[in-house]
């Protein structure tokens, strides 16, 4: 508990909370929707739901992280001159990354109330 107050506070370097939590979370919500585009396991149900519930989780924690990297960016010391820009882009790709989690976010939100609707109601 005390390592998830501090990112969320960003106390976390600034390196740790991109390359190590940033990037891995990425990385897999880049596998899950590259699955579930190209129907990797659509003839199997099993396969198929947990795609979708590893999507929604990786998308509910980049937008987590993309807070920790924000905040842990605004932290950032600026001794040099070369890291003011390296924390505005790490908050420009906090904030695309956030953009991303939420769309998708609603996306899935959509589908879902979509296929929970048609199976409840009767033509």
């Amino acid at each position: 508990m005390n390592f998830l107050a501090r990112l969320a506070t960003g106390d976390i370097a600034l390196w740790r909370a991109f390359w190590l939590i940033g990037m891995p979370l990425a990385l897999i919500w880049d596998v899950s929707l590259a699955c579930m585009v190209a129907g990797i396991g659509i003839e199997q149900p099993f396969i198929t739901g947990f795609i979708i519930a590893l999507f929604t989780l990786a998308s509910t924690a980049i937008l987590l992280a993309a807070v920790a990297i924000w905040r842990s960016a605004s932290r950032y010391p600026r001794e040099a001159w070369w890291q003011t820009p390296l924390a505005w882009g790490a908050k420009l790709c906090a904030a695309f990354s956030g953009l991303t989690a939420v769309l998708s976010l609603l996306g899935i939100c959509y589908l879902a109330f979509t296929y929970i609707y048609a199976t409840f109601v009767q033509v």
